[in-house]
């Protein structure tokens, strides 16, 4: 297992860089917690102008100058409701792979899917694990009382960090045919990737869009 840890800093030291052009910086991939400047981020991240929230174009480039291009990150037309289908290329415009935004089945969690161009490898996740929705679900009703009853103590939702919906998040796949691997892990605000299994680049691109 080939391990890389890393967050998405969006703080104001990770967009002091050049952006590409008809682009800004947005933020970069770094080792740590993201809180101080890495002296070597992973990649800087571009966002395209205009691009929309709900459909996001990016350019990942290596933190050298002048700027190396690893991937674009761009939506495709004509995906399914409600999918969001991003398309991956590499510095020299080739196809690597795809990302896919969608819905569980039962509609009720975020899911992602990521998939090599050859759709040899694909690697599948869902937002927040079922016990942790559970658990979410059944303490709201006590949140709001808490919340409330903050209100009305100083004037201010107090409790409104115990709002935060389940996070954490796997991207599990099979390689060949064994035991599923975890491709990409988030927790906490960090990430895990093993770039044994999937390629690199797709992972940060992955990563990009959920931080998005």
């Amino acid at each position: 297992m080939t391990e890389i840890k890393f967050c998405v800093s969006r703080g104001d030291f990770a967009q002091q860089f050049t952006a590409l052009p008809e682009c800004e910086a947005w933020g970069q991939l770094q080792p740590g917690n993201g809180r101080v400047a890495a002296e070597s981020p992973l990649a800087r991240i571009h966002r395209h102008g205009g691009s929309a929230d709900h459909e996001r174009s990016f350019a990942l480039t290596a933190p050298a100058e002048p700027a190396h291009t690893l991937c674009t990150v761009i939506p495709q037309a004509g995906a399914p409701h409600p999918q969001t289908v991003y398309a991956v290329h590499d510095g020299s415009g080739r196809f690597i792979g795809r990302i896919i935004q969608e819905r569980s089945t039962l509609g009720m969690r975020q899911a992602w899917r990521v998939e090599d161009a050859g759709k040899q490898c694909s690697a599948v996740a869902y937002k927040g694990s079922i016990r942790a929705w559970t658990a979410y679900w059944v303490a709201s009703p006590f949140l709001l009382v808490f919340a409330l009853l903050g209100f009305l103590h100083d004037g201010e939702a107090s409790f409104s960090w115990l709002w935060g919906k389940p996070r954490r998040t796997r991207w599990r796949m099979r390689a060949g045919g064994g035991r599923r691997k975890v491709a990409l892990d988030f927790r906490s605000g960090r990430y895990r990737a093993d770039t044994g299994v999937l390629d690199t680049r797709l992972l940060y691109a992955q990563a990009a869009l959920y931080g998005a």
